[in-house]
């Protein structure tokens, strides 16, 4: 039963996809690929025209709005589109960039349930109060103002009923049409869609365990207990499990609310700064960042204190990123072309240099001589990276999902900190860091480090050498060794051959048949009709189906 159960709700939710997607005009992709759900009627039935209000919206504007129409999962997911310059149209990624996760409430005896049920008692047993009216609601869950015991007041964020479940058919609906573009969309291969979705579930899944989210919250706290410009909420773990989070209630005005801010009497100058240099310690310092820095999750409290809310995506920076980044820097100012492209390669930016190298190669030396004797001040790191991506985009690279988030995340700081402070210039904040590296970079002490570690990878790399060959001469004895061989440009071929090998295969049974039943009517074995053997007649006409079916499906293919 479970099983039907999951199907149904898999077929349920497929067609109200497919039915949002045409209402916003999508209708011709739905039909292109064969989207729609089967039909009785599926040949007689017409998508209705648009609504007056939806012609005059952009195509990127109806698939925004057919996104937040569609719920959460899409919602997550258009918002992480909304990072990948390298998969997106610019029109798209400011489009998506917008959406809006925002629905009505829940009912407040669902509340008191799922309370229940994660912490084992009644709302009242748990909390000295709790405000039925939420705060704010979204598609995965919504807040509620309380307080616990020691009047301590808090903020509770409870999970949407059911919100698993729809989470979960949606991705598998997402993995299924991503593996159906792999294999009937020519073009789609070199955007690995399957990876992306992967990659998209594996995020999504973590912003569904609010635990995840309390872990992320008190690295935080551990990162900024000390600074006097950066406030986070301590997470109360004895009332937060997977679908409850409590946290302690910290008093703001959104970062975004000039007037508000002006009113209070903060300097918004000040607080553009404190913001900047908070993520600059998160991203140099800490190594791990508050990747979702949209206004609603960023607040300014008395003193011009920054208070960050919502932990659920956060990046880390990985040491082999850190000093990539650092390599790209001092490669660009030593006029380095050789070293700038071994680094996009570590990084993962630059993964074939062989079918491209000429032209990235003279565009990438183009971005270098732009930056070139340039003093740290002078180079703005987020039109840098800018620069660099949109040369590999250009070249058919890819961009790995950590690269994109980070600059997403540098763009929305830089333009929050632009609206609160006009003057602002990240290269002003940025150029203390970049120095104390370089010079880190080019000390003694680091060189005769680093110069150790590769002669200690080199040593152990020859010290292991034998113990691997005798594995591959080992398994080449015992007929084991495997090598795998990838082609390149074999797909369609491969494709095409077996399509071909199909119909070939269908024209022999079809002229099987006809031969079989013109020998079986030569024989005027009975039963007859009109003095025609019946199963020769049969024959014929399972032939004749066969045969208009082939030569429907080869019209159909506009190859013939």
């Amino acid at each position: 039963m479970r099983l039907l159960d999951k199907e149904y709700a898999y077929v349920k939710r497929y067609r109200e996809l497919v039915d949002v997607m045409v209402k916003h005009g999508f209708g011709y992709l739905v039909d292109r690929y064969g989207l729609r759900p089967s039909h009785p009627l599926r040949g007689w039935l017409k998508s209705k025209p648009l609504k007056e209000q939806l012609i005059l919206l952009s195509e990127a504007e109806r698939l925004r709005l057919a996104l937040e129409e569609l719920g959460p999962t899409f919602i997550k997911f258009g918002q992480i589109l909304s990072t990948r310059h390298d998969l997106v149209p610019e029109e798209f990624i400011r489009e998506l960039s917008k959406l809006q996760d925002s629905v009505p409430s829940f009912r407040f005896s669902d509340v008191q349930k799922i309370i229940k049920t994660e912490l084992g008692k009644k709302i009242d047993s748990v909390f000295i109060s709790f405000n039925p009216e939420p705060l704010a609601a979204a598609s995965i869950g919504q807040v509620h103002m309380a307080k616990l015991p020691g009047n301590v007041d808090v903020i509770v964020k409870v999970m949407r009923p059911g919100i698993e479940k729809i989470i979960e058919t949606d991705l598998a609906i997402l993995l299924s049409l991503a593996r159906f573009a792999e294999k009937h969309m020519k073009d789609s291969k070199i955007f690995n869609p399957v990876g992306v979705i992967e990659e998209f579930s594996r995020i999504i899944r973590q912003e569904i365990d609010y635990t995840h989210e309390a872990q992320n919250a008190d690295r935080f706290f551990l990162n900024f207990k000390d600074s006097e410009t950066v406030s986070i909420p301590q997470i109360y773990w004895k009332y937060t499990t997977k679908r409850v989070l409590t946290m302690k209630y910290l008093e703001g005005i959104k970062i975004s609310d000039m007037e508000r801010i002006e009113t209070a009497g903060l300097d918004r100058r000040t607080i553009s700064n404190n913001f900047v240099n908070a993520y600059l310690k998160m991203i140099f310092e800490d190594n791990f960042y508050h990747a979702d820095p949209h206004p609603g999750n960023i607040f300014v409290a008395s003193g011009e204190k920054i208070i960050f809310l919502d932990f659920g995506m956060s990046g880390y920076i990985d040491p082999v990123l850190k000093e990539n980044l650092i390599n790209l820097i001092i490669a660009m100012q030593r006029n380095d072309i050789d070293t700038f492209i071994e680094s996009l390669t570590e990084m993962g930016i630059v993964v074939d240099m062989e079918t491209q190298e000429n032209v990235l190669r003279y565009r990438l030396e183009e971005i270098i001589n732009r930056y070139y004797s340039l003093d740290v001040k002078f180079i703005d790191p987020i039109m840098f990276l800018r620069d660099i991506l949109d040369v590999v985009i250009k070249s058919n690279g890819k961009i790995p999902t950590n690269i994109m988030l980070l600059l997403k995340t540098l763009v929305t700081m830089d333009e929050l900190s632009r609206e609160l402070d006009p003057d602002h210039n990240v290269a002003d904040f940025i150029e203390p860091y970049a120095r104390k590296m370089f010079e880190e970079r080019t000390s003694a002490s680091y060189i005769l480090k680093d110069t150790t570690k590769t002669i200690w990878n080199f040593v152990r790399m020859v010290k292991n050498l034998p113990r691997r060959v005798n594995h591959i001469l080992t398994k080449a004895e015992k007929g084991t060794l495997k090598l795998e061989l990838e082609h390149k440009g074999l797909d369609n071929l491969i494709e095409k051959l077996d399509i071909v090998s199909n119909r070939l295969s269908f024209s022999i049974i079809i002229a099987s048949l006809i031969i079989g039943s013109s020998l079986i009517i030569q024989t005027g074995m009975s039963p007859s009709l009109l003095g025609v053997p019946l199963l020769g007649f049969f024959g014929f006409f399972i032939a004749g189906f066969l045969g208009m079916g082939l030569l429907y499906s080869i019209i159909r293919s506009g190859k013939w």
